[in-house]
């Protein structure tokens, strides 16, 4: 699909599985894509599926290849943006919505007292003790990063960890295993949808064209794709 559509290959830590680049009134920029296939109709989507999952859906263009029963016939392409998108991402939202609120009202409630159960009481905390926690949550720089005394962690900062490590744990507990979108969900952009067959009548060039508007027309992805291009331009030798 990268391919067909001309787009960059995503760096991978990111999470972002490609990018588009262009320019328009001389401004750089570099659309974050969500590329998905199915053979089926119905398109699979992610593993523990989570809040983060959530902003990053709402800050892609979406686009989707629908194949044949063998996997190797590509039949269409469809390019949707965030608000085309919004009412199934609502609604995985709104299923995880009192799960994370229960975190969000949970981890801050945690106390001093809390804190010496589960950690004992001391005046500075190790690294080790930090790690014991909050696990491999942070890279060792950013376990440097985040105390507060010469060689360690006040029970200020360590009352923070475990208040992360309780909205993580309960954040985890809160995810969708693979959370799918229904073929009927698609039904509804059936005119969008971009026939293979078009591929002599500019199939690349029809879906780049409806990421780029899709992207202009949106203010928050306007804005995310220009900060992307600048920063890909600087970068660019």
């Amino acid at each position: 699909m990268r391919k067909i559509i001309g787009l960059r290959r995503g760096d991978g830590r990111s999470g972002i599985d490609a990018y588009m680049d262009f320019t328009a009134r001389n401004h750089p920029y570099s659309v974050p894509i969500e590329l998905k296939s199915t053979t089926v109709g119905t398109v699979s989507t992610a593993r523990d599926v989570g809040r983060d999952h959530i902003e990053k859906w709402r800050s892609r263009v979406w686009v989707f290849g629908f194949y044949g029963s063998g996997g190797s016939v590509l039949e269409s392409l469809l390019a949707l943006g965030p608000d085309d998108m919004a009412p199934w991402i609502s609604r995985i939202e709104g299923y995880m919505a009192p799960d994370l609120m229960i975190g969000d009202r949970i981890a801050p409630r945690l106390e001093m007292d809390d804190l010496h159960v589960i950690c004992g009481e001391k005046d500075t905390y190790a690294l080790e003790d930090a790690k014991a926690l909050y696990k491999r949550q942070w890279t060792e720089d950013e376990y440097s990063a985040n105390m507060d005394l010469p060689n360690g962690y006040s029970p200020t900062r360590m009352l923070e960890i475990l208040r992360l490590r309780a909205h993580y744990l309960i954040d985890r507990g809160s995810t969708l295993n693979n959370p799918h979108i229904p073929r009927r969900f698609f039904a509804t952009f059936a005119d969008r949808q971009v026939p293979a067959a078009a591929a002599n009548d500019g199939l690349r060039d029809r879906i780049r064209r409806a990421i780029r508007q899709t992207t202009l027309a949106s203010t928050h992805l306007r804005r995310l794709a220009g900060a992307l291009g600048a920063t890909h331009s600087s970068a660019t030798p």
